[in-house]
């Protein structure tokens, strides 16, 4: 699944990120094992599909596409 970033998600917020991810970047699910790092509120996202490394942003910050 495709989705667009509805927010500019910063580093500084979302301490795991290697970056800040601007508002209308385009990222993809990412369907292998997370390792029970997700939370509730969060989906697991890579930059390029079907790659790693994977990344958790939230839901709420996510349009399908």
């Amino acid at each position: 699944m495709k989705y667009k970033i509805t927010r500019e998600l910063k580093k500084s917020e979302y301490r795991w990120l290697d970056q800040d991810i601007p508002k209308g970047t385009v990222v993809f699910s990412y369907e292998g094992c997370t390792y029970g790092c997700i939370s509730d509120r969060g989906q697991a996202v890579t930059l390029k599909e079907n790659t790693n490394p994977f990344y958790e942003v939230p839901k709420d910050a996510l349009e399908n596409i």
